[in-house]
C-alpha cells in the first residue's frame, strides 16, 4: 500500500528519529488504548444506560381536536374574523385563565410582541431593555418600531433578566422593559413592576414559554402592561403557529387591534380609540381558524400537561441534587413554573473531570440520554449570544424601508461583553433535556442513571482516551 508523503514513517527522510519512532508506535496502535474505567462509557463501547429511544406519548393534537377541525372543513369553513367565533371563545378562556380583561389572538408570538411594542408607543430612537439570553423574537420586533434593543444580563440562578442590571441600563430614552419568563420560569415581577412604575416605563412580559406559570399566586402576563404568549408548535398550548396577547388596558388593546386586525375594528374596540371603519393599519396578524381550534383543545389540557411536567422537573432536580456537576435552574420564592418546554441545568465541568460541554453532552447522547446543548447560548452559525448576532450588530437598517430606516445603523447596538458577565459565563455551561410529559418511570430513571454514570466516570477519566 502506498504511503502519503506527510504520513510519519521510518522511510520518510524529513522526519527526525524520534518522530519516526513515534510513527512506528502509531502504526502498531492506531487508536490509543482506553482505560478499563473509560470503557464502561457507551461512547467507548460500554453498555448504554438507556436502551429505549426517546418517545413522549403526549399528543400536541388530541383526536377530538382533529374532529373539530375536520368538522369545520366539512362545513367549508377555513377562516374566522369576528370575536363571535372560535377566536372569541379562545380569547375569553385565556382571559379567565390569566385574570386579564382583554385578549387578542394573532398568528404568532412574534406578532404579539410587535403589537405590544407598538401599543406602548415605541418610536424611532426609543430603547427597550431585553435580556441577551432569549429567543431573537423578544428583541427583533423592537427594530420594526424603529427602537433599539438594549441587552441586559440575567440572574445566574433563574436565567431570567436581572432587575438590578435593568435599573443600571435605564436612560431617558428607555421606553419599555421586556421580561422574558424563559423556559417557563417567572422573572422577578414584583421588583420589575415597581422599577418600571417608578420610572414611567412600560413592562412587556414575554410569556412564550410560561403557559400556566404564576408569581406570588398571580398569573404571568398580567403583572405588566401587556403579556405575550406564543402558541407555536413546541409550546405547551399549541396552535401550530399562533399567539395571544393579554392586557388590562383598553387603549393598548385598541392599538394592537388597529395594527393588524382588519374586520374587527368596528365591533371589538374596547375604548373606541380609532374611527377608521373596519380597516386596520396594513398588517394582517389574524390567526388561522384551524390553529385556533387546535389551541382551544390544548388549553383544556394545559393543567394536566403542567402537572406532569412539574412532576418530572422536581424528580430530576431531586435525583441529581447530590451531583455537583449539574446545578438545576432555580425559581424565585413564590414562583411556579408553567409550560416548561425544556429542562435545563448548569453544567460545572470542574466536577466532571474538566470535560467541556460538548464532550459531556456527546457522552450523554451515547448513553441514550436525550440531552443537547442549550440553544439560546448557540445563536447562529458562530454560536453566539443574542447581543453578538449580526442582525443586531452589522445590518444597516438605514438602507431599508419603514420604521427600520429610522432605527439602528451599523454599530449603533453595541454591548460590551464585560457588561454581561453572567450571560457570557453561562455560554458554555447550559445543557438541556426535553420537557418529559408522558413518559414511563423506567425511562426517566434510566436517564438519571446515565447522567450519573457519565459524571462519575468523567471524574475518573480526565483524558478521554486513557
Amino acid at each position: 500500500m502506498g504511503t502519503d508523503k506527510d504520513t510519519p514513517t521510518l522511510d520518510n527522510p524529513t522526519l527526525s528519529e524520534a518522530t519516526a519512532e513515534a510513527a512506528v508506535a502509531m502504526e502498531e496502535y492506531p487508536v490509543p488504548p482506553v482505560s478499563p474505567r473509560a470503557s464502561e462509557l457507551a461512547m467507548f463501547g460500554g453498555p448504554k444506560s438507556v436502551e429505549d429511544p426517546y418517545r413522549d406519548r403526549w399528543r400536541r393534537i388530541a383526536l377530538r381536536d382533529v374532529f373539530r377541525m375536520t368538522l369545520a372543513a366539512a362545513r367549508d369553513e377555513v377562516t374566522a374574523i369576528h370575536s363571535k367565533s372560535p377566536i372569541g371563545r379562545l380569547e375569553d378562556r385565556f382571559c379567565r385563565m390569566v385574570g386579564a380583561d382583554f385578549a387578542l389572538t394573532m398568528n404568532s408570538g412574534t406578532a404579539t410582541l410587535h403589537s405590544a411594542y407598538f401599543a406602548v408607543g415605541v418610536r424611532p430612537g426609543d430603547e427597550v431593555i431585553v435580556p441577551s439570553y432569549t429567543f431573537y423574537a423578544s428583541a427583533a420586533p423592537i427594530l420594526q418600531c424603529g427602537g433599539l434593543p438594549v441587552f441586559c444580563d440575567i440572574d445566574p440562578k433563574t436565567l431570567t433578566l436581572d432587575p438590578e442590571d435593568v435599573a443600571r441600563r435605564i436612560t431617558p430614552k428607555t421606553k419599555a422593559v421586556c421580561a422574558v419568563h424563559v423556559w417557563g420560569n417567572p422573572a422577578r415581577l414584583d421588583r420589575l413592576v415597581q422599577l418600571c412604575r417608578d420610572r414611567g416605563i412600560a413592562l412587556i412580559e414575554d410569556c412564550s414559554h410560561a403557559h400556566g406559570a404564576t408569581y406570588q399566586g398571580r398569573s404571568v402576563g398580567v403583572w405588566g402592561d401587556i403579556g405575550c404568549f406564543s402558541l407555536q408548535a413546541q409550546k405547551a398550548v399549541c396552535g401550530g403557529e399562533l399567539g395571544i396577547a393579554v392586557t388590562n388596558n383598553a387603549r393598548y388593546y385598541d392599538r394592537m387591534l388597529a395594527l393588524g386586525h382588519m374586520g374587527r375594528m368596528s365591533s371589538d374596540q374596547k375604548a373606541g380609540t380609532f374611527q377608521i371603519d373596519n380597516l386596520c393599519l396594513g398588517l394582517k396578524y389574524r390567526p388561522h381558524l384551524y390553529g385556533v381550534l387546535m389551541a382551544s383543545g390544548a388549553l383544556r389540557r394545559l393543567g394536566e400537561l403542567n402537572r406532569r411536567r412539574r412532576h418530572w422537573y422536581d424528580y430530576l432536580s431531586k435525583a441529581l441534587a447530590d451531583c455537583p456537576a449539574l446545578q438545576p435552574i432555580e425559581a424565585y420564592p413564590g414562583a411556579v413554573r408553567g409550560g416548561l418546554i425544556e429542562y435545563l441545568f448548569r453544567y460545572e465541568p470542574q466536577h466532571a473531570g474538566g470535560w467541556n460541554r460538548g464532550a459531556f453532552v456527546q457522552a450523554l447522547q451515547k448513553e441514550g440520554v436525550p440531552a443537547y446543548v442549550d440553544r439560546y447560548t448557540m445563536v447562529g452559525a458562530n454560536a453566539r449570544l443574542l447581543h453578538e448576532a449580526p442582525l443586531f450588530t452589522e445590518v444597516d437598517f438605514s438602507e431599508l424601508g419603514g420604521f427600520l430606516a429610522g432605527g439602528a445603523k451599523p454599530g449603533a447596538i453595541q454591548t460590551d461583553p464585560k457588561s454581561l458577565p453572567v450571560s457570557m459565563e453561562l455560554c458554555d455551561k447550559l445543557v438541556a433535556l426535553p420537557a418529559f410529559t408522558k413518559v414511563s418511570d423506567k425511562y426517566v430513571q434510566a436517564c438519571v442513571q446515565g447522567i450519573r454514570k457519565v459524571v462519575r466516570l468523567a471524574n475518573d477519566v480526565h483524558d478521554l482516551r486513557t
